[in-house]
This record gives structure tokens, sequence and C-alpha cells, in this order.
């Protein structure tokens, strides 16, 4: 008997201590309710409707994948949650601070924050913000050695607003040095819908910080909800695993089935 019991306290720290070191959407300050512009899953989404979806990319949680967050995560360290930004609060975004949420886009001012939906695919975990904006994150609280994400310009603006759904550019910088810069993308494009951006790059032995710019496209700021969806820091642990979901990498191309 006694040697069961140990065997079950074994059990029950091995997952106390597996669910404890991945982030957790839970432990985020996510959207109250679901916004000024709900989402919705359809068959097929559709063009002229706004945060409509039919793919899902749901929360990574392999073990050791650290999610980029705004509030309810923890800086140099991250928590549960994610990573926070460690630079001023101000820089995060241009127009409806503060930020206030995690795995939310921007909406349209405090209270109205909505899911982040880019393209057609609706993302578990991501962060969101309006143009010009600078978030810069602390790379020494862990062992990183990869990011991924996938950038685009939020569809809670596609396309009956501003006309193409907002503009924007995303610049990935790691200590100084640029690691990927997109071009410019658009909400929609010829009245299609513009699929994310998938963002990958290795992060090196000993980096300190973690820079992304979110950029106004050249043509200002008007409608642009920029969102990084499964934005993610991943060390050797997680990249031993693979993810139960993994979407192939696309470059800005309409979907095929338009």
């Amino acid at each position: 008997m006694k040697v069961l019991n140990v065997c079950a306290l074994i059990i029950m720290l091995t997952l106390g201590l597996a669910f404890s070191v991945h982030a957790g959407k839970a432990d985020c300050e996510n959207i109250d309710g679901k916004g000024a512009k709900p989402v919705k899953e359809v068959g097929k989404e559709a063009d002229a409707v706004q945060n409509d979806y039919d793919e899902v990319v749901e929360e990574d949680d392999r073990n050791g994948v650290t999610y980029l967050s705004f509030i309810g995560g923890s800086t140099p360290k991250p928590n549960k949650c994610g990573l926070n930004p460690k630079n001023p609060e101000a820089e995060w975004t241009g127009w409806g601070g503060p930020l206030d949420v995690d795995n939310a886009t921007i909406g349209e001012g405090a209270g109205t924050r909505n899911e982040i939906v880019i393209g057609g695919i609706y993302f578990e975990r991501g962060i969101g913000t309006h143009t010009i904006g600078k978030v810069v994150y602390d790379l020494g609280g862990g062992d990183y050695l990869k990011f991924e994400g996938y950038v685009g310009m939020a569809d809670e603006k596609d396309p009956a607003e501003c006309g193409h759904g907002g503009s924007g550019d995303f610049t990935f910088s790691v200590d100084g040095k640029q690691v990927f810069k997109s071009e410019k993308l658009l909400g929609t494009d010829g009245g299609k819908n513009v699929d994310a951006v998938k963002v990958e790059f290795d992060i090196s032995a000993n980096a300190k910080e973690l820079e992304i710019i979110m950029g106004d496209g050249g043509d200002g700021l008007g409608c642009d909800h920029s969102a990084i969806g499964d934005a993610k820091l991943l060390n050797a642990q997680a990249l031993a695993v693979e993810p139960a979901n993994k979407l192939p990498t696309i470059w800005g191309h309409l979907k095929d089935s338009y």
C-alpha cells in the first residue's frame, strides 16, 4: 500500500510539473466576454464578414513553450501566462491604449478588445495592437532557441472599414540585429482576405532582447490593427516534440480556395 501511495504521489508531482512549465491561457488576463465584434466559426470564412474563421490554431501546450503577453505574464522570467514586455507601456500601441488584456486585438478602445482572427484563422494565443507599436521582450529569463508566430492585420477591420482592412508591416530584431521584416501586409487584397504570414527564426545563445516593431506600412496608421497570432518562444524541450496543430508556412498569399 505504501508503495502504491508513493507511486501515486510521484505521478501527481510529475503531472503538476508538466502543467506548471508551459503557458496557460486561463492564467492570462484574457478579454472580458466576446469583445465589441464577436468572433464566429463558420464552414468557410467569407471576405465581407468581419471576425469569421474556418481554421483554429490552439494553444501550444508543449513543455518549453513561452508565449508573449502584455498583462498576465511576467518579466524578465515568464510565468504560466507568458512573458511581458520590458519597455514602457506607452510604446506598445499607437492608439487606443493602454493595452489591458492578453490574447486579444486592440478593438476600438478600452472594453472593446476582440479575440484574434487573422485571414480567417482564429488564434487562441497572441498579441494585438494598433500601429505604430513597439514591444521589447527580455530574453534573459529563459534558454530560448527559436521564435514562432503569425503576423497580419486583424480581421476586425476586414474589409468594410478603410477599404482594405488596414495595412502594416512587422520587423523583428534580436539584440539590435534584424532577423525578419515583412512586406507591407493588407487586411484584404483585391477584395480577398489575406492569410497570416508565418514568422520563425532561431535565437542565439545568450541573446538579451527581442524587439518587435509593428509599423503602418508607410501609408498612415488609420485602421491598422496589427496582430501576432501564436507568438511564442521555444526552448530545447519544446523543439524536441512536434506541435499538435502545425500550420504550413504561408507568405501572405491569398487562400487557394478563392
